[in-house]
């Protein structure tokens, strides 16, 4: 079972290469920090500009500093059913906990495809599997009858809803009570978590993993005033870290903290120099400066 915080790491690049040195110490940060695990190769970490050799660089480092309470995901989802279950394959042995499945993007299956999509993924390999629900990024929605036709398949086992519907991520958690319920969306998280929710896969923890953590705990001890407290700067930094497309700001942010080289792969692109000093601004207010 999935619970906890899990980040959405990003993929530091130096010289267009990964750079080794800087993501050992993000992983070695953020499990130093308390949070239950990484979730690598996501739309955070620039899945769509990774090769699988250099998958298979982030793994093995990740790999390193694994133990039962910091849990390795990977995201092998694309949207071709075939590519998906062969790279899942690849990985699957490695050591890895799970794989983060995204909805097939662009090509926009009816809800049958996506059930056949998850389905054909499921015969074929052999590892827990955690749905990924994101119409914002793929225009193509897992209806609440899908999800439950899908909770059916023993190895998926959790789900990322990024939708920040908290009628259908309440809807989930009744039907579906023993299934991971994992939030997709930094700012409403807190709420998330009052309608049942089991933790997030988070872009924020990239920047403040002890915040992030220290909300989940709050809320899980019952100190709600500080959970809500928490919440504000979660909320400012959620719009921070969302100024440009992710995973433009987060990569800046950890720039401006000295953490990586400011580095991207194309389409993406340097953040607007306007949009790059209110997010400075941010930085400081909240105290991570």
């Amino acid at each position: 079972m999935f619970k906890g915080i899990f980040t959405a790491i990003v993929t530091p690049f130096l010289d267009d290469k990964i750079d080794v040195v800087a993501f050992k110490k993000l992983v070695k940060e953020q499990k130093e920090q308390g949070v239950s695990g990484i979730a690598i190769s996501g739309t955070t970490g620039e899945s769509p500009n990774l090769s699988i050799k250099e998958k298979e660089i982030l793994i093995n480092i990740a790999l390193e500093f694994k133990s039962e309470n910091f849990k390795i995901i990977l995201g092998t989802g694309s949207n071709s059913t075939k590519h998906v279950v062969e790279e899942t394959k690849h990985f699957e042995n490695i050591g890895i906990d799970g794989v983060l499945l995204v909805t097939p993007y662009y090509n926009k299956p009816t809800q049958d495809g996506l059930y056949a999509h998850y389905k054909e993924i499921h015969e074929n390999t052999n590892i827990p599997i955690i749905l990924y629900n994101v119409p914002g990024r793929t225009a193509i929605s897992l209806s609440f009858d899908t999800i439950i036709k899908l909770s059916k398949l023993e190895r998926i086992i959790s789900i990322k809803e990024a939708t920040g519907n908290m009628l259908l991520g309440a809807e989930i958690r009744t039907a579906l009570p023993n299934i991971s319920l994992l939030s997709g969306d930094d700012g409403s998280f807190l709420s998330f978590l009052a309608i049942g929710g089991d933790g997030c896969i988070s872009v924020v923890s990239n920047v403040a993993p002890k915040l992030v953590v220290n909300l989940y705990n709050a809320y899980k001890n019952n100190e709600n005033q500080k959970a809500i407290e928490l919440n504000k700067v979660m909320i400012e930094l959620t719009k921070a870290m969302f100024l440009e497309t992710n995973p433009i700001p987060v990569k800046t942010a950890l720039v401006e903290l000295g953490k990586i080289a400011e580095e991207f792969r194309l389409p993406l692109t340097k953040m607007n120099e306007l949009n790059r000093r209110m997010l400075r601004m941010t930085l400081r207010r909240v105290g991570l400066f």
